[in-house]
C-alpha cells in the first residue's frame, strides 16, 4: 500500500478525528484516560531514569569525560569502599585517567559564638578534585596538595551561599576561622554557588590519606578522575584491569574475588554498579512500555467495534474510488487525534507528579546529587510523541486493516442486504473470551496491591511517635554517650530517653535457626533495657529486659508475630541462633506487642522482630529517642545540639527529626506508588469493562435480523432472551475460568505473597464483576433487539 499524507488529505481527516471524539465521548474518555495514564507513567519514568540514573555526563566542562573508579566484590555483589591503597597505586601508575582524586563525606559540628551548633556535611577531598571539575573559586583559592600534608594548618573552602548567608558576603573572608568540632579551620577560598561537586557539598577540607595504607583498610573513599585526551572509557578500563592484575598476583587471597571498573561518574552515587543494575532499569522501562501496549490493545478493541459499525461507510468510500491505504490513513489519523490528546494529558499528569516528588524530597534535597532533577526533559516530550504515534498505530491501523480487508463487491452486497458488513464468527467469540480472561488475570493483583499500598500510604505509626525526638548519634566514646543521656534525662522538658541500634521499624535483617532446625528471616535490634517501657510497648508474656541482660546474657525478647508464626505462640524458653559464624544460642524470655504497627521505613519487611539488650555505650552508632512532656519535638532540637556540643564538640548528631517524621520520611513514595497503582487499576478496569461491553453489544446487535425473524415465526421472547444471554454467559464464564487458572499455580507457588494473602477474596470478586459487566452488556442490546417488529425484520431479509 502507498501511504499519502498530503496536507489536503490529512487536514480533513484531522477534523473528522476531532468530530469522532465528540461523537463517541465514551470511547474518548475511557480510551483517552487509559492512554494518558500509560503515557504519564512512561514519561515520568523516562525523565527520572534517563535524566538521572542513566545520565553519563555532568554539567561541567567536558563533564562526560569525568569517570568514577571502584572495586567490585564479585562474591558480595557490591563495591568495596576501602580502596585507599588502590587509589594510591592508580594515582601513581594509571596514565589513561588524569587528575585521579578521592573523597569521602564526613560530618562535623559547626560552632560559632552566640549561635547554636549545627551538624554539616563536608567533602574531605584531595586537591586534584577541583582540577577535575575545572571550576575556579570566586574568591581566594581552592585546596592544594600542600594542604594534604600531615601537620599542615587546617583549611576549609566554602560555597558562595555559605559565604553570603553566614558571613554576610564579607569581602575580607580569607583568613577568617571556622570552628569545626574542636578544630579551627582557616577559610582559604569561596566556590561559586552553582558548584556542589563532588555530590552535593558546600564545604571542602583536604583529605589527608595514609600513604602506607594496607589493602582494603582505611576509611571508605570514592575515587574519580578525568579521561586523558583521546582515551575512551573502554581503553581506561583495560589499563586499569592490567594494573589491578599485577596487584592481584601479589596478593591473591585478598583480590581473588575483586574486579576494578571504570564507570560514568554519576553511576556509583545512584546505585549503578554493574550491568545487572543497568539491565534492571531497561527492564523497568520495558515493563512501562508493555503497559502502554496492553492499554492500546484494549482501546483497539473499542475502536475495532466502532470501525466494524462503520463498514458500510468504508465500503461506499471504497466503491467511489478511495484506496485501501487512503481509508487506513484516515482511520490512523482519527486514532492519532485520540492518542495525541491523551499524550498531552499524560505529559501534564507527569509534570504534576514530578512536582509532587520534588516537593516530597525537599527534606533530603541536600543529600541528593546535584545533577538529580525532577523535571520533564525535552527528550521526554519527544518520547511521549513517539509513544502517541505507536499508540495510534495500534489503536487505528490494526482495526483498520482488518475492517478493510474485504472486497468492495462484498461490502456493497452486504449493504444492499441491510447488514453492517461484519459477520458474527469465531473472531468475536475469541475477542470476548480473551478480553475477560485478560481482565481477570491482571486485575486481582492490581486491586490487591493498590489496596495494600493505599493502606501503607495512609497508615499511622501505631504509637505516640509525635511525642519523640529522634537523632542518630555517631561513633563516640561510651562515657560521652552515657553523659549525654544523663544530661538529657535531667532536662525539665524531657520525660524519658532511650536508645537503640536503629529507629523502630527500620531494623536490619538476618537469618536465624531454631532448635528444630527451621530457618527464618527476621529483623533484629539492640535496644536499651528501658526501651519497651519508654515506648509503652506492653509485655504480653514473660518479662522485659533487666540490667543484667545487657552484659553477656543470652536472653532475647520477640514480638507477638514472631512467637505465633514460629512457635505457635508458645515461645518462652525456646532457643534460637543466627546463621553466621556466631554459634551462640539465645533463649526467649519475653514476648511483646508488634511495634510499630503502622508506617515505618521497613513496613514491607519481615514482621518477625527480635530484640537484644544493650547498655549505654555498647551500641555504636546509636539512635536516640527522647520523649518530651509537651510541645512539638522539633522545638527541642536546638537544645539537644547545645547539650551534645557541651559534652563533646566533636560529638556528631545527624537526622534530628520528630520520630513521627522519621517514620513517615519515605511515605511519599508509597503515596506515589498508590496513585500510580490506583490509576493503572482504574484504567485497566474501565478499559476492560468498556471493551467487554462493546464486544458484547456488537455481537448481539449483529443478530438483530435473526431475532426479528424468529419473533415473526412465533418464537417466545423469553426463550430468545435466554438463548442470547446463555451464549454470552458461556463466553464470559470461559474467559473468567481462563483468567483464574494462572492464579491457581502462581498463588500456590508464591504462597499467596503476590496478592498479600487475599487471592481467595479478591479473585472471585473480580471474576464475578467482569461476568456481571458482560451480562449487562448483552442484556441491553438483546432487549432492544426484541423490540424490532417482525415485518421490519422480514422486509430487511
Amino acid at each position: 500500500m502507498k501511504w499519502t499524507l498530503a496536507a489536503d488529505t490529512w487536514w480533513p481527516d484531522f477534523k473528522i478525528g476531532v468530530r469522532m471524539l465528540i461523537k463517541f465521548p465514551g470511547l474518548a474518555l475511557v480510551g483517552g484516560f487509559g492512554i494518558a495514564m500509560a503515557v504519564a507513567i512512561a514519561v515520568g519514568g523516562f525523565s527520572i531514569v534517563y535524566g538521572n540514573f542513566r545520565a553519563s555526563s555532568l554539567a561541567l566542562e567536558e563533564g562526560g569525560r569525568i569517570v568514577s573508579m571502584e572495586i567490585r566484590d564479585l562474591a558480595a555483589g557490591k563495591p568495596t569502599p576501602r580502596i585507599l591503597h588502590d587509589y594510591q597505586t592508580w594515582r601513581r601508575d594509571l596514565k589513561s585517567i588524569q587528575e585521579i582524586s578521592a573523597f569521602r563525606t564526613i560530618t562535623a559540628n559547626l560552632i560559632s559564638p552566640g549561635a547554636q551548633p549545627i551538624s554539616i556535611r563536608l567533602a574531605s577531598m584531595t586537591a586534584s578534585g577541583f582540577a577535575v571539575a575545572r571550576v575556579h573559586p570566586i574568591i581566594g583559592r581552592y585546596l592544594i596538595e600542600e594542604d594534604e600534608r600531615q601537620g599542615a594548618p587546617p583549611v576549609v573552602v566554602i560555597g558562595e551561599s555559605i559565604w553570603r548567608h553566614r558571613f554576610a558576603a564579607d569581602p575580607a573572608i580569607l583568613g577568617r576561622t571556622m570552628q569545626l568540632g574542636t578544630t579551627p579551620h582557616s577559610i582559604v577560598g569561596v566556590m561559586p554557588d552553582s558548584f556542589a561537586f563532588p555530590v552535593n557539598h558546600h564545604f571542602w577540607v583536604p583529605l589527608r590519606a595514609n600513604v602506607t595504607a594496607e589493602p582494603l583498610t582505611g576509611p571508605d573513599v570514592m575515587v574519580f578522575g578525568r579521561l586523558a585526551p583521546g582515551v575512551s572509557r573502554e581503553s581506561a578500563q583495560a589499563e586499569l584491569e592490567a594494573i589491578f592484575q599485577r596487584t592481584a598476583l601479589s596478593l591473591p587471597k585478598i583480590y581473588a574475588q575483586l574486579r576494578p571498573q571504570v564507570l560514568p561518574y554519576p553511576y556509583p552515587f545512584l546505585g549503578m554498579h554493574g550491568t545487572d543494575d543497568i539491565t534492571g532499569l531497561y527492564l523497568m522501562q520495558g515493563i512501562v512500555a508493555l503497559l502502554l501496549v496492553l492499554v492500546c490493545l484494549n482501546v483497539a478493541i473499542l475502536v475495532y467495534t466502532r470501525t466494524a459499525m462503520r463498514h458500510g461507510e468504508i465500503a461506499i468510500r471504497t466503491a467511489l474510488g478511495a484506496s485501501r491505504s487512503r481509508v487506513v490513513t484516515q482511520l490512523f489519523i482519527e486514532a492519532f487525534v485520540l492518542s495525541a490528546v491523551a499524550a498531552l494529558a499524560g505529559i501534564g499528569m507527569a509534570v504534576l507528579a514530578l512536582r509532587y516528588v520534588a516537593a516530597a524530597t525537599m527534606p533530603i534535597a541536600s543529600e541528593l546529587p546535584f545533577w538529580v532533577s525532577f523535571q520533564i526533559s525535552p527528550e521526554a516530550v519527544l518520547y511521549a510523541g513517539a509513544l502517541s504515534v505507536i499508540a495510534a498505530a495500534i489503536v487505528g491501523i490494526v482495526p483498520a486493516l482488518k475492517a478493510t480487508r474485504r472486497q468492495v463487491q462484498t461490502g456493497l452486497r452486504i449493504i444492499g442486504a441491510g447488514g453492517s458488513g461484519m459477520r458474527l464468527g469465531t473472531t468475536w467469540t475469541i475477542l470476548i473470551i480473551a478480553q475477560v480472561s485478560f481482565a481477570v488475570a491482571l486485575l486481582p493483583a492490581a486491586v490487591s496491591n493498590a489496596w495494600g499500598t493505599i493502606q501503607s500510604a495512609m497508615a499511622d505509626p501505631g504509637f505516640a511517635a509525635d511525642e519523640f525526638l529522634s537523632a542518630q548519634l555517631g561513633d563516640v566514646k561510651p562515657d560521652r554517650q552515657i553523659e549525654l543521656i544523663r544530661l538529657l534525662q535531667a532536662e525539665p522538658g524531657v520525660s524519658s530517653v532511650t536508645f537503640a541500634m536503629t529507629i523502630p521499624g527500620d531494623e536490619p535483617g538476618a537469618l536465624i535457626e531454631t532448635s528444630g532446625k527451621s530457618v527464618y528471616g527476621v529483623r533484629f535490634n539492640r535496644v536499651d533495657v528501658n526501651f519497651f517501657r519508654v515506648f509503652d510497648v506492653p509485655i504480653l508474656a514473660g518479662r522485659g529486659f533487666e540490667l543484667a541482660d545487657a552484659s553477656e546474657s543470652r536472653a532475647v525478647v520477640v514480638n507477638r508475630t514472631f512467637a505465633q508464626r514460629i512457635f505457635g505462640g508458645d515461645a518462652l524458653g525456646r532457643r534460637l541462633q543466627y546463621l553466621d559464624k556466631n554459634t551462640n544460642w539465645y533463649e526467649i524470655v519475653g514476648i511483646v506487642s508488634d511495634f510499630p504497627t503502622g508506617v515505618s521505613p521497613g513496613m514491607d519487611d519481615s514482621p518477625l522482630r527480635l530484640y537484644h539488650a544493650a547498655a549505654p555505650g555498647q551500641v555504636q552508632p546509636a539512635t536516640l529517642a527522647i520523649r518530651l512532656r509537651g510541645g512539638p519535638p522539633s522545638t527541642f532540637a536546638g537544645r539537644l545540639r547545645e547539650i551534645a556540643t557541651a559534652v563533646d564538640p566533636d560529638l556528631q548528631l545527624r537526622s534530628i527529626l520528630s520520630l513521627d517524621e522519621a517514620l513517615r520520611r519515605d511515605q511519599w513514595i508509597r503515596r506515589m506508588e498508590a496513585a500510580v497503582l490506583v490509576g493503572v487499576t482504574l484504567s485497566v478496569l474501565m478499559l476492560s469493562a468498556a471493551g467487554i461491553y462493546a464486544l458484547m453489544s456488537f455481537t448481539i446487535s449483529q443478530r438483530r435480523k435473526e431475532i426479528g425473524i424468529r419473533m415473526a415465526l412465533g418464537a417466545d421472547s423469553k426463550r430468545i432472551l435466554a438463548s442470547i444471554t446463555s451464549r454470552a454467559l458461556w463466553q464470559l464464564a470461559v474467559g473468567a475460568a481462563l483468567g483464574m487458572a494462572p492464579w491457581a499455580v502462581l498463588g500456590k507457588a508464591s504462597r499467596d505473597d503476590l496478592m498479600r494473602g487475599s487471592t481467595g477474596a479478591v479473585l472471585p470478586v473480580v471474576a464475578l464483576f467482569m461476568i456481571v459487566v458482560g451480562f449487562l452488556a448483552s442484556l441491553g442490546p438483546a432487549c432492544r433487539c426484541l423490540q424490532i417488529h417482525p415485518t421490519d425484520a422480514l422486509r430487511e431479509q
